[in-house]
């Protein structure tokens, strides 16, 4: 008897591996790349570090820009930018959970992000997008835990709406440089 199993008989090591190697053989035979990989002095973040971010009004622009800032341009602001992204958000509350005395325990949050990705050069609009989160939180009886689930609602709105645009400007120059 092997560690794996009766001799002779695969053991569940071996059918895990063989598989694994089977799916990186069909991935890679297609044609597969990561987006983020390291793919040349090219790759779509390389170009993240010449974005400029336009202020975003309120608090929970605020958010957002912070969690753009960590995504695209984690070193800092670009010296030499190419790019600005304006970004503009509308935010709606409701309450979900309405109990018979009218009030409410739980309520929904949703931001809507429309930006804009332009050409500092030229002006030019290179990409549009739009891009929402929903989130919700607990209405409790003290009002400074309230306020703070509504906070932690709008920061992980933030953080959704940043990785989405993210992704986005990741395939647009991804698609730039191989297209």
């Amino acid at each position: 008897m092997s560690a794996d199993g009766p001799v002779g008989k695969p053991g569940r090591r071996a059918v895990v591996g063989g598989l694994s190697a089977a799916v990186l053989a069909l991935l890679s035979g297609c044609g597969f790349k990561p987006l983020y990989g390291r793919a040349g002095a090219g790759a779509p973040v390389a170009e993240f570090s010449f974005i400029e971010i336009g202020p975003i009004a309120d608090r929970t622009g605020q958010l957002l820009r912070i969690a753009l800032e960590e995504r695209l341009t984690p070193r800092g602001r670009p010296s030499v930018p190419r790019y600005m992204l304006e970004v503009g958000l509308k935010e709606s509350r409701s309450d979900l959970v309405i109990q018979r005395d009218a009030s409410s325990t739980r309520a929904k949050l949703r931001i809507d992000a429309s930006w804009v990705l332009k050409d500092l050069a030229t002006s030019a609009p290179l990409l549009r997008g739009a891009s929402q989160s929903t989130t919700t939180f607990n209405i409790v009886e003290s009002e400074f835990a309230t306020i703070s689930a509504e906070n932690d609602a709008r920061r992980r709105a933030g953080i959704e709406i940043a990785d989405d645009i993210r992704l986005r400007l990741g395939l647009y120059f991804n698609r730039r440089r191989t297209g």
